[in-house]
C-alpha cells in the first residue's frame, strides 16, 4: 500500500473517530477537549462563541448529549475547518491555521461530484466576498454506493456523516499534499 493511501486511510479514520466519539461543533474549535477531568468548561465556550445565544445552543447540545447516554469524555470541539485542520496541523500536512477558504485553495485539483474518492474536499456558501464559508470531507460511501461526507455540521448537530446529496454542496478539491509522499 502506498503512503499517500495510508494517510487517506488514516484521515478517514480520524474523521470516523469523530462522530463515533460524539465530538461537536465549537466557533474556532481545533481539537479542544468538550470534558477536561469530568467538567465541562462553559467559560471557554461563551469566550470562543460569537454570541450568548449560540454559545447555549453549544451547552443545550452538550447536556443533550449526557441526556442520550454519551460518553463525552473522548468528544473534542471542532468548526468546520477546525476538523481538517487539526489533523493536518499534527501530521505535518500544513504548517499554519486556515479557514475553509484557505483548504480550498490548497487544492490543486477541483473534481466533479461523481469523481469524489477519499479525502477530498467538499464545499458550498461562497460568501459575497467570493470565499468558500464551509467545508466537508470525503469519508467513504454508504451501502448504497453514495458518497459520504463527515462534516462539523454546526452547533444543533456536531460532526455528522450524511451522503453527498443531503448537504448542497457547491465546490470540490483535491489537497495537493494528498499526492506527495509525505508524514
Amino acid at each position: 500500500m502506498s503512503v499517500k493511501s495510508d494517510n487517506i486511510k488514516a484521515f478517514c479514520k480520524y474523521l470516523k473517530k469523530q462522530v463515533t466519539n460524539h465530538s461537536l461543533y465549537l466557533w474556532g474549535g481545533q481539537g479542544e477537549s468538550v470534558e477536561e477531568n469530568g467538567l465541562v468548561n462553559v467559560k471557554q465556550i461563551t469566550r470562543m462563541e460569537q454570541t450568548e445565544e449560540t454559545a447555549r445552543r453549544v451547552v443545550d447540545k452538550i447536556v443533550d448529549c449526557y441526556k442520550s447516554g454519551f460518553d463525552m469524555a473522548k468528544a473534542l470541539f471542532f468548526d468546520c475547518s477546525g476538523l481538517g485542520v487539526y489533523y493536518f496541523l499534527k501530521y505535518g500536512f500544513i504548517t499554519s491555521d486556515t479557514t475553509a477558504d484557505g483548504l480550498y485553495k490548497l487544492c490543486k485539483k477541483h473534481p466533479d461530484f461523481e469523481d469524489l474518492k477519499d479525502g477530498d474536499f467538499v464545499f458550498k456558501s461562497k460568501t459575497s466576498a467570493g470565499t468558500w464559508g464551509h467545508i466537508g470531507y470525503v469519508n467513504g460511501k454508504n451501502t448504497d454506493g453514495e458518497i459520504l461526507i463527515t462534516e462539523a455540521r454546526g452547533r444543533d448537530y456536531g460532526v455528522v456523516t450524511r451522503t453527498l446529496s443531503a448537504g448542497n454542496w457547491t465546490g470540490t478539491g483535491r489537497p495537493s499534499f494528498w499526492s506527495k509522499k509525505s508524514a
